[in-house]
């Protein structure tokens, strides 16, 4: 396979001079901490020394893993402490509840909350664990079942709902751990790839003083020290090892991961009535798309005693039913090669005859038999999707692919969100991004074709000139990988002498492309893209949280008449034509104009030190604006930006019930165009600025017109109708489907 190209050759000349000004280097990275202290961090580079399974297996065992190095670059964190919700399901263990709550409190690691869940034990359960909350009534909450919910995953659903940590342990009530087990396993998470993390599980007896097995016989295949050496690898790596065949993680309580409250299978019905494999098809959902993590330095110790064994399951028709389930779900989910779906075939009849002298019975055999890989152009699998982001700041093209990937999980896509990290991140963008999405840190990209591999990636979906032509070359000879591209305007300014030269490198490798606005299609078809792989998508948002900022907090009158306009802070977007417009309005008015601004930028840096006063405020930059604009009169956007296309804002506030007031731009009209009329107002550029003048006008309308602010708010929620996120989401599904199933340009 021939070296990528050295990526500081990659000019963005071609893209335009202000595109250039972008540009920015980096080198590449994988970062995993590997002390107990969350500022420490080790490095794997991915080219040689990124542990996957995959490198570690050898004449069937796995091996010691590759050297691992310090590294004198570091990286803030948006979170450094997150907070860890710590779930408890109890049924009728009060002999062992003690210890494991005392395992808990006594964390080293201080930052948690814990959820206690009683499933209408009929022991002292109860009594233990209404003194353990009086004890601990700050950090702790009890939740009693008047009746058996008759399913473990009712209650790990329940305290999922109740989870309001990023982080999550179920502690099953009959195990225990050491005290460092937070810490140990909570540093993991610092890469943003990594879904889950587990440590070393020790079988106990019942009284958990004496072992009785461990992990290297409970999974003999994967040879001696194994379990010895700190190992991380992507879940797709996994099921191609071990994952397809044997649960690598035998006790949840082992275990620590995102927050996964907004995971579709928490609603599957058959999931919820699982009694065997239910946390396996838990774990592979939960971690697909990311990272895996385990640690030997700190030790979950998991009680053998009568109430937990599911031997007695082995002998019956439900043993095999759920291993069958899970194999249909590891294809349906995972990218798996018929090699290995031969094995898991085998593997599901060995487990019955293991268990049974009779024939399996023709039904289950007959569904095993069927099992094949998923078919990515019928729509059996979804493809597993590497959305790739210019960098987490604020803007359009930037912010789309992040809200694009939230909308994807919903619908159970497998995602995973590559940073090309070409600016240092704004923490308030990245937690745009859903926390059980896993978020590949990169600070270069010489390595994508491994990335590719590793994570099992179908289908690659970019958002940024830049990005679009630096996969093209990297890729060039080495990965044949799907590639669709979304126009945000940039390519309406590419310089006419480079149209060409960017042409040769898409046509070849991009699939399919969307564009936001009809003038964005003219420049695709200028650089050669072919017309049938071409669809205008409108964007949308995911569902903004229904909460509304108090007005009180921003220190708003409940009678004053609010503007709320939210951009990047660059001089187009028009941060002076409305703070200009807001002082006329007050002053020929006499009313309580305030104007909220959020956004950062040059602009912000600018104006705050001028104008911040008692009804202009800066706000900088906020990632729910939905709450600000809902408890705003009006939005505004006073853009002469030349790119305008479909702007995110307007959509928020729309979101939020609010009508628009904005330059004549792009899609705007459009956008806020009902059966009924618009949804605010448009006002027209004057020698391609906007006036002050005519801004205020158009602010004062609403002023002495109640009815039509009332009447264009109405309107807003109408016109809000028409950026629907599963809309959106399943026309990217088309084409996503047909990208996967279309050849490259044909005349190249």
């Amino acid at each position: 396979m021939p070296n990528p190209p050295d990526t500081s050759r990659i000019s963005l000349k071609r893209l335009g001079r202000k595109a250039a000004r972008k540009l920015r280097r980096s080198s590449l990275v994988y970062l995993y901490p590997v002390v107990p202290g969350l500022h420490n961090f080790l490095f794997f580079t991915l080219r040689r020394n990124v542990i996957s399974l995959r490198q570690l297996l050898h004449a069937g065992r796995l091996s010691s893993a590759p050297r691992i190095f310090l590294s004198d670059f570091s990286q803030p964190q948006d979170n450094a402490a997150p907070l860890v919700s710590i779930i408890v399901p109890n049924y009728n263990h009060a002999a062992y509840l003690k210890q494991r709550l005392d395992s808990i409190f006594e964390q080293t690691y201080p930052h948690f909350e814990v959820i206690l869940l009683d499933d209408a034990s009929s022991d002292s359960s109860q009594a233990i664990l209404e003194d353990y909350q009086s004890r601990h009534s700050g950090q702790c909450r009890l939740l009693i079942n008047q009746q058996n919910s008759g399913s473990p995953f009712r209650q790990w659903r329940r305290g999922l709902e109740l989870a309001n940590g990023d982080l999550v342990w179920i502690a099953e009530s009959d195990d225990f751990c050491d005290r460092d087990f937070l810490s140990r396993l909570v540093p993991k998470f610092a890469n943003p790839a990594t879904m889950l993390a587990f440590c070393r599980i020790q079988f106990v007896d019942e009284s958990g003083s004496k072992q009785v097995w461990s992990m290297q016989q409970y999974l003999p295949e994967l040879g001696k020290g194994i379990w010895d050496q700190a190992l991380v690898s992507s879940a797709h790596q996994l099921t191609h090892t071990i994952w397809n065949r044997r649960n690598l993680i035998p006790n949840v309580s082992a275990a620590l991961f995102r927050n996964c409250k907004a995971m579709p299978l928490l609603q599957s019905e058959p999931w919820l009535n699982m009694k065997i494999c239910g946390d396996w098809l838990f774990y592979l959902h939960l971690a697909r798309g990311g990272l895996v993590s385990y640690t030997p330095e700190t030790t979950s110790y998991y009680r053998q005693h009568p109430q937990n064994t599911s031997v007695s399951l082995h002998r019956q028709r439900i043993y095999l039913e759920e291993h069958l389930v899970l194999a249909e779900a590891l294809l349906r989910l995972y990218r798996l090669d018929n090699t290995i779906c031969k094995a898991m075939q085998q593997e599901l009849q060995r487990r019955w005859l293991d268990h049974r002298d009779d024939p399996i019975p023709e039904d289950l055999l007959s569904r095993i038999q069927r099992l094949h890989c998923g078919d990515l152009s019928s729509g059996e699998r979804k493809p597993n999707l590497l959305l790739v982001t210019y960098s987490l700041i604020a803007g359009g093209g930037e912010i789309l692919p992040l809200r694009l990937a939230n909308i994807l999980k919903g619908l159970d896509y497998t995602v995973t969100v590559l940073n090309c990290h070409q600016h240092p991140n704004q923490p308030g963008v990245r937690r745009m991004l859903r926390n059980d999405i896993p978020l590949i840190e990169l600070n270069a990209l010489d390595a994508l074709s491994h990335i590719i591999e590793d994570f099992g990636i179908d289908l690659i979906h970019s958002h940024h000139p830049w990005v679009d032509t630096t996969i093209c070359e990297l890729l060039h000879g080495s990965h044949e990988v799907c590639h669709v591209i979304t126009s945000h305007g940039m390519y309406d300014e590419i310089e006419a002498d480079e149209i060409e030269r960017i042409g040769n490198l898409l046509r070849p490798w991009v699939r399919g492309v969307s564009y936001v606005a009809d003038r964005n299609l003219d420049a695709l078809l200028r650089l050669g893209l072919r017309r049938e792989i071409t669809a205008k998508i409108a964007n949308a948002i995911d569902p903004p949280q229904p909460t509304t900022i108090n007005r009180s907090s921003l220190g708003l009158d409940d009678a004053a008449f609010v503007l709320c306009l939210v951009s990047r802070g660059i001089r187009e977007k028009g941060w002076q034509e409305a703070i200009e417009a807001v002082h006329l309005v007050r002053e020929q008015s006499k009313l309580d104009v305030q104007l909220l601004i959020l956004g950062d930028g040059k602009e912000w840096h600018r104006l705050q030190p001028i104008h911040a006063n008692s009804f202009i405020h800066f706000l900088g930059f906020q990632s729910n604006c939905c709450q600000y604009f809902g408890c705003a009169d009006l939005g505004i956007l006073p853009s002469f930006y030349p790119g305008e296309s479909q702007p995110l804002t307007l959509i928020e506030c729309l979101a939020a019930g609010r009508p628009f007031l904005a330059s004549d731009l792009g899609e705007i009209k459009a956008m806020l165009t009902t059966a009924e009329g618009l949804a605010g107002r448009v006002i027209p550029l004057e020698d391609g600025k906007v006036n002050p003048q005519t801004l205020a006008d158009a602010i004062s309308d609403y002023l002495e017109d109640p009815a039509l602010l009332e009447s264009h708010a109405r309107l807003a929620r109408i016109a809000a109708e028409k950026f629907d996120p599963v809309a959106m989401g399943q026309a990217y599904g088309t084409i996503y489907r047909n990208a996967l199933t279309t050849s490259a340009n044909p005349t190249c």
